[in-house]
């Protein structure tokens, strides 16, 4: 004798119904003929039975489409309630007064609260109300259904075939679906298959399931179907050869889990059924993807194990399979991949749930802490742009954990460890950080080191040594005398001892065989040390041994050249000789100055000291000299003319004109074109200055400083900026013809619009410079231009248009504001005698003309 689950007992259901047919031998239009119950009148009634109607029955009884017609609906009532219902229409065997025979739909509907305690089936309410005989009570019908059982439903799906009917539900997840192909299967075979459907759904999916066992109307509002033919705007299942909904929607990750559940994890369809079944939380307003959720959780731990070896899972569904426990039904090696997707997730707030479940999912094995090793060596080394201090925020965390385990030594070592290629100072810094932290200065002491592995690996991390110097260099005396005195026991003096140059009295310079020796370990240390001296203020004992240093190099690797240009622009001094090899040395690497921009015009002779002790140096053969090819590219560029740097930079450049001749000249060059970049030099009195000498060295750059300006003119020079330049010169006493001459001939592609609206910004940019006769000293460049050869018929014609548009849009606002509320323009005298001279004018220059011959009036630059 076996032993049985307990029955549950029969559903008590209480429910509302309604009845719409119309009386026999009567010429009356269907209607609801009554209705009991608490939940709708019988206009709601109405309303609901013609939402869900299937079309007109055909008089035969034979055939698909023949009576009786089954369907399932679902409806909110006035309480935001859903309430489930289903209604048999079928004929009465009576007729109307016209002789045609009457159809009758009797309807009820029970609260889907009342089916949450104990669910049943579609096929159970049918029963109940085909077993019913009117007329019925008015406050409701008292039903006694059998609960859903979910063994006769795993049968129905062997009966149809469970790929038809999981296809059926799958498709239901992305939109409507009509049942084609099946005409030879009865009704309740029908209705059967429809609650088979609804079984392989979450229970709670009956909120918005909607379905009938034939559909004659094309109804979308039965959200299920049979029927002859496809409905417009819905998925067919063909019942001969049912197809899988489209990839990359809920429904087809519905139809793959349901796959995978029957098939390689080799659940039961009762089982799924069932659980389905205990899911009857309503779903009426979710989405999609939380029934696909629902069914996930069936086997939910396999599942969360199937996504994260597919790289698809869900952090939070990790953090609570481990939480939960269930990481204990996957076996040893899905719980430890349930480990290993939760530390690479590197979320410092996981550390408790890592502690919690470490010794039972790692167990001695290897693994799991190399891959922990691996998160917080990210967490601090690939930050993007995380700074130091937050980076170390986020890795300290684990550090509690690897002491419970009592590994804490080989945590620290492994971040400590740089990476090979790409070593960020950012990562240096913080590895520096989580060290101090981590080991505290109690624990730093010479006589035998507590933290082995982790002081063995700082000799091969000089970049984190560096770092850990400088921060430690940053605090108190006694910590950073620990510190020192520790390292030295495990690290080379060429690695330690321009820190005690630079941290203990008494201070010492450094000198260029010290950082030959550091830069052997890592050039990018350099740069630490320079960090160092310049946040201590201690530049001078250092700038002079980097300078020996960096000079006598015949080349500096790319990466560790821009490390050091960094740490040289951002360097501060105090003392403007400081600023001056700085800035000297940055030239060196081939970047622009930085500094200068921000020294006083007082503290110059000091900056061009420092500036020429390291400019005149020479350069050690076979390197290339990229200096002044970076000097004056940054000088013709201007960019440094702005925010009040412009006098340091002049001074700078008339010191580099007064040394030889070839060397001084393309400075004095670029000098004269920066003001292409920056038009407003023009109007500085150091540049006047700086511009008198260069044209009084180089007579050969002041017989047309104006084309040099032109031929280093920024590709989107607009006419405005042209006009600035052109304005200066004149201003400066320059011919108008000869500033046309230079315009025609260093600008050969310019066009006859930008001619025009250059001769009009002219004339605004002499008016800014307070020429009083600014229009005719305008009207002088204009006839320069048109004398040009070849350019005055393009000019007259451009002219014309852009004068006449801009005429007729004045003479548009004049007529806007002057009139009044009747229409009446009202003109003053003085804008009268104004008009009439505008208007003589363009008569004496019409008598005075004569039209253009073919070919002769569009010729000129275009």
């Amino acid at each position: 004798m076996t032993d049985q689950a307990p029955a549950r007992e029969a559903a008590a259901l209480r429910a509302g119904w309604a009845i719409r047919g119309k009386p026999p031998g009567s010429y009356d239009e269907y209607r609801v003929t009554g209705c009991g119950g608490p939940d709708f009148s019988s206009a709601d009634y109405a309303h609901i039975l013609r939402h869900f109607a299937l079309g007109t029955p055909s008089p035969g009884r034979s055939g698909p489409a023949a009576l009786p017609w089954i369907t399932i609906s679902e409806v909110r009532g006035g309480d935001d309630g859903t309430r489930i219902g289903v209604a048999l229409e079928d004929w009465t065997g009576e007729a109307d007064g016209a002789g045609r025979p009457i159809a009758e739909t009797r309807y009820l509907c029970v609260p889907y609260e009342a089916l949450r305690a104990v669910p049943v089936s579609y096929a159970g309410l049918y029963e109940a109300l085909s077993a019913l005989t009117p007329p019925f009570p008015s406050d409701g019908l008292d039903l006694r259904v059998p609960p859903l059982d979910p063994a006769a439903a795993a049968e129905a799906l062997q009966r149809f075939g469970t790929q038809r009917v999981a296809a059926a539900a799958s498709l239901l997840l992305d939109g409507p679906v009509t049942i084609t192909g099946a005409p030879d299967l009865a009704v309740l075979d029908r209705l059967a298959f429809l609650d088979a459907v609804a079984a392989l759904l979450p229970y709670g999916w009956r909120t918005r399931f909607s379905a009938a066992t034939w559909d004659q109307s094309g109804n979308r509002n039965v959200s299920l179907a049979f029927a002859r033919q496809v409905r417009e705007r819905t998925a067919e299942l063909d019942w001969r050869a049912p197809r899988l909904p489209e990839r990359d929607t809920p429904g087809r990750a519905y139809a793959e889990m349901l796959a995978d559940l029957f098939g390689e994890r080799g659940r039961t369809a009762a089982e799924v059924v069932a659980h389905l079944a205990e899911a009857t939380a309503p779903l009426a307003d979710a989405d999609a993807g939380a029934v696909v959720r629902v069914l996930g959780g069936l086997d939910w731990p396999a599942t969360v194990l199937q996504a994260v070896e597919r790289g698809t899972y869900d952090p939070a569904d990790v953090r609570d399979l481990l939480a939960a426990g269930r990481h204990r039904e996957l076996g040893d090696a899905g719980a430890r991949k349930m480990l290993y997707a939760l530390i690479r997730e590197r979320a410092p707030e996981d550390v408790p749930l890592l502690r919690e479940r470490w010794a039972e999912v790692a167990g001695t094995t290897v693994t799991p802490f190399r891959e922990l090793c691996g998160a917080v060596r990210a967490l601090v080394w690939s930050g993007e742009d995380v700074p130091s201090g937050a980076r170390a925020a986020l890795a300290l965390p684990y550090f509690q954990l690897a002491h419970d385990l009592g590994r804490a030594d080989e945590l620290l070592a492994a971040v400590v460890t740089a990476p090979k290629r790409d070593v960020d100072e950012v990562g240096a810094e913080a590895a520096a950080l989580v060290v101090l932290e981590a080991i505290g200065p109690a624990a730093v002491v010479p006589a035998g080191p507590r933290w082995p592995q982790t002081l063995g690996e700082l000799g091969r991390s000089p970049r984190v040594v560096c770092a850990l110097m400088t921060a430690v260099g940053r605090g108190e005396p006694a910590p950073l005398q620990a510190w020192y005195e520790c390292l030295t026991h495990h690290l080379p003096e060429s690695l330690l001892g321009l820190f005690r140059n630079l941290m203990f009295s008494p201070l010492t310079p450094v000198h260029g065989d010290q950082f030959a020796a550091l830069a052997r370990h890592d050039p990018a240390c350099v740069g630490d040390v320079l960090a160092l001296a310049a946040e201590a203020r201690r530049l001078p004992l250092v700038l002079d041994g980097l300078a020996d240093w960096l000079t006598s190099l015949d080349r500096i690797p790319a990466g560790d050249a821009l490390v050091l240009k960094g740490r040289l622009a951002r360097a501060a001094a105090p003392d403007p000789a400081s600023l001056g090899m700085l800035d000297g040395l940055l030239l060196w690497l081939a970047a622009p100055p930085h500094h200068v921009t921000g020294t006083a015009t007082a503290d110059h002779p000091a900056y061009w000291e420092g500036f020429r002790s390291v400019w005149a140096r020479p350069m050690p053969q076979g390197r290339a000299d990229r200096r002044r090819e970076t000097l004056t590219a940054w000088l013709r560029a201007g960019g440094w003319a702005s925010g009040g740097g412009a006098g340091p930079v002049l001074m700078l450049a008339r010191e580099l004109m007064a040394g030889p001749h070839d060397e001084a000249r393309p400075v004095a060059k670029a000098m004269l074109a920066a003001r292409a970049n920056v038009p407003a030099l023009g109007a500085v009195a150091e540049y006047q200055v700086c511009r008198h000498e260069a044209e009084q060295l180089f007579p050969e750059l002041a017989k047309d400083p104006f084309m040099t300006v032109l031929t280093n003119l920024p590709q989107n020079a607009t006419a405005g900026h042209i006009a600035t330049l052109c304005a200066q010169e004149m201003a400066r006493g320059v011919p108008a013809a000869q500033i046309a001459d230079t315009l025609l001939n260093g600008l050969p592609n310019i066009t006859a619009g930008t001619v025009v609206e250059l001769i009009g910004e002219v004339r605004f940019a002499l008016t800014e410079l307070e020429d009083p006769d600014a229009a005719n000293r305008a009207l002088d460049l204009a006839r320069a231009i048109a004398r040009y050869p070849g350019v005055g018929p393009g000019l007259r014609t451009q002219a014309a248009a852009v004068a006449l548009a801009e005429i007729a849009f004045w003479h548009r606002v004049i007529e806007i504001t002057a009139a009044d509320q009747d229409g009446e323009l009202l003109i003053s005298e003085e804008t009268r005698d104004g008009l009439k001279r505008s208007a003589d004018r363009a008569q004496s220059l019409l008598k005075a003309s004569k039209p253009a011959r073919w070919g002769r009036g569009g010729g000129g630059r275009s």
